[in-house]
């Protein structure tokens, strides 16, 4: 039965405890000395970009394939990456002597990821001094020349643009990482760190403190969604002079405080008329008074009876006469005038004659 094999998800994003499970299972299961170390140098680009602690990672793993497995290209390429997991000189040696034909081969390997080397094992900053979340985001092409994106979180702050690339080129030397049968990480094109910090929204009702521990706790949880309401203050107990001066306090700049009831009293003693005066000084003999009529007001004009101008209903636009034109018309209607007369005149005649006959 073939073993199946790790994915890009669970090489960057499982824990350090299950993912050493995983790799020893895989190792023993399939024996795949290639496969596996090109496994443990993702782990180690992981240990390089990310704050999580990796040191020390799979290390009898790592000498087990070194000195026991059969002897590739892979291993060659990839063996001085891991000369930290050798506390003994003998054991490097030993590794040396079996992986490469000479000191001369062995450094010509060491001297391609020498530049790697420098930034793969230099310190991350410690969690608890991050002052937040932060991703680095890449672009690399797959090996037929389509260019795709890919994420690393818990990423650390402080890592410079170029420890970046030296630990993701170390990705374009492994061969594991395929999608439908194509190669990903062949080439990096560009890579970027960026702040993806979730801060928590503010609870309806519960207030937080946070304190110099980045810790949380809880100072007041207010029974009930509604709004709290506003103490009460008992005026009664105040005097006059007391409650003059909280009004004037109160009082926008520029206003002046005046004694409302002098104001209607003035304001009564000049619409009182005449009569209601006598009315008053003259009791009743009923023992009632009598109702005083008062003068009805003037009613003002509404704004619909007021008289408007009535405009035109025909207005004539045509061009005024000339005095010519107009001695001609009344030469013209003066000559009609004497024909009318004329035909009357003879019309008499002829019914005279008439009755003579």
């Amino acid at each position: 039965m073939q073993t199946k094999p790790l994915s890009q998800i669970t090489l960057f994003t499982m824990g350090r405890a299950n993912l050493e499970k995983r790799l020893s299972k895989f190792y023993e299961d399939s024996s795949d000395a290639d496969s596996t170390l090109q496994y443990l140098v993702a782990v180690l680009v992981r240990q390089c970009l990310c704050i999580s602690d990796f040191s020390d990672f799979c290390g009898d793993l790592v000498r087990e394939i070194l000195l026991f497995a059969e002897p590739s290209d892979v291993l060659r390429k990839l063996a001085p990456l891991f000369r930290a997991s050798f506390k003994s000189g003998k054991e490097w040696d030993a590794v040396t002597r079996r992986l490469y034909k000479n000191k001369n081969e062995y450094h010509r390997y060491n001297n391609r990821v020498s530049d790697n080397k420098k930034y793969l094992f230099s310190a991350t900053t410690p969690p608890e001094k991050m002052d937040g979340q932060y991703k680095i985001v890449s672009t690399f092409e797959d090996a037929v020349g389509k260019i795709h994106t890919w994420s690393l979180r818990d990423a650390d702050s402080e890592s410079s643009g170029m420890k970046i690339d030296a630990a993701l080129e170390l990705l374009s030397s492994l061969t594991i990482f395929e999608k439908d049968g194509i190669r990903r990480f062949v080439k990096l094109e560009n890579s970027d760190i960026f702040n993806c910090t979730r801060y928590p929204k503010v609870r309806h009702g519960v207030v937080l403190e946070t304190s110099g521990q980045n810790s949380v706790d809880v100072v007041a949880e207010a029974p009930s969604q509604t709004p709290a309401q506003p103490a009460t203050f008992d005026f009664s107990n105040l005097s006059e002079t007391e409650k003059l001066a909280l009004v004037k306090m109160l009082l926008p700049e520029g206003m002046v405080l005046t004694d409302a009831r002098m104001t209607e009293l003035g304001d009564e003693e000049k619409t009182e008329s005449p009569a209601t005066v006598a009315q008053k000084a003259e009791p009743n003999s009923a023992g009632s008074t009598s109702a005083v009529k008062e003068k009805p007001k003037a009613e003002s004009k509404k704004p619909a009876e007021i008289p408007v101008h009535k405009k035109n209903s025909y207005s004539n636009y045509q061009k005024p006469k000339s005095e010519k034109q107009r001695k001609r018309e009344e030469k013209d209607e003066l000559m009609m005038k004497r024909e009318k007369g004329k035909g009357g005149v003879g019309k008499k005649k002829d019914r005279k004659r008439n009755r003579r006959k």
